[in-house]
Parts: C-alpha cells; structure tokens; sequence
C-alpha cells in the first residue's frame, strides 16, 4: 500500500493464505492496471496591462508548474505585441515525459496605446517677409507617422483642418 506506479501498464498480484491450511489452499492472483499520465498544473496570472511598445518579458511570460520541466512562450521574450487584447500562450513539456503530458494554458495580456513623443525645439526669431523653413518646421515624432504643422497655431482642436 502507498507505492504509487508509473504511467503504463502495471502488473498488481496478490496472495491469499488461509487461516485454515487443511481445507483450504494458498491462492494467487494478478491483474494489469493501467495507470495513465498525469496533467502537470500550470499557474500563470494573468499579467498587468503594458503599453504599446514595450517588450514581453519575465513580468508577464511568468508561468510556474507542478513538476520540473521547461516552458515556450509564444510569442516568446522579447517580442512586442500590438495595442489592443493579445493572447499569450506557453507550452510546459515536463521533465518526466514517462509520468507526466505536455501541457498548455493561455492568458490575455492587454496592452495599451501610448502616446508619441514629439520633438520640437523653439525656432530662432525670423525676420517679417521670410518665409518659414524645414528650420523653423521640423518637428519630429518619436513613431513613423505624418506631422501636419500649422503655421499661426491656427488648427481644430480635434485636429482636423
């Protein structure tokens, strides 16, 4: 009693010897117990929200298991995921592949939108007449993007023309 078997096929027998060996004979018997793998327990919380930009790393790839073994994220360290609602996956394959099944758990990580830094350092004075310039103009976005500029300030505040 206790001993607990591996994942397989196992062979039980018992031996039964009665208390009254005149009439009775010793009898034995054996039977085969399969003994499926078990499913290790993953824990993984689902991670604090990031903004866009920011590289997965082991704040939010952070699965622990029940057993020993190794984990693959997807998408892996290092990659950044798009704003909105993305899915994290890992995949744990045990150390003991005999005992125990690969398994997998998912996540939803949200990740925010952030906001561009622009860079525009204040002009030198011109003179009236002179037409503005790339010197005057030239502002820059932290992003790929398109930069409207509106000479005078004048602009909706909704940012359209």
């Amino acid at each position: 009693m206790g001993a607990i078997p591996a994942a397989g096929t196992d062979t039980l027998s018992v031996t039964f010897t009665p208390t009254d060996t005149t009439d009775y004979m010793i009898a034995a018997k054996t039977v085969s117990l399969v003994v499926t793998q078990a499913t290790p327990v993953i824990t993984w919380a689902t991670p604090t929200a990031i903004s866009a930009g920011t590289a997965l790393s082991a704040a939010q790839l952070n699965a622990t298991a029940s057993v020993p073994g190794t984990f693959a994220y997807t998408p892996a360290l290092g990659s950044i995921p798009a704003a909105g609602t993305d899915t994290l996956s890992v995949t744990f394959t045990p150390t003991d592949t005999t005992d125990y099944t690969t398994a997998i758990k998912t996540v939803s990580l949200t990740v925010g939108q952030t906001t561009p830094v622009l860079t525009w350092l204040a002009p030198s004075a011109i003179t009236y007449g002179t037409a503005l310039s790339t010197t005057q103009l030239n502002a820059t976005a932290s992003v790929p993007g398109h930069i409207r500029l509106y000479p005078g300030g004048r602009h909706n505040s909704d940012g359209r023309d």
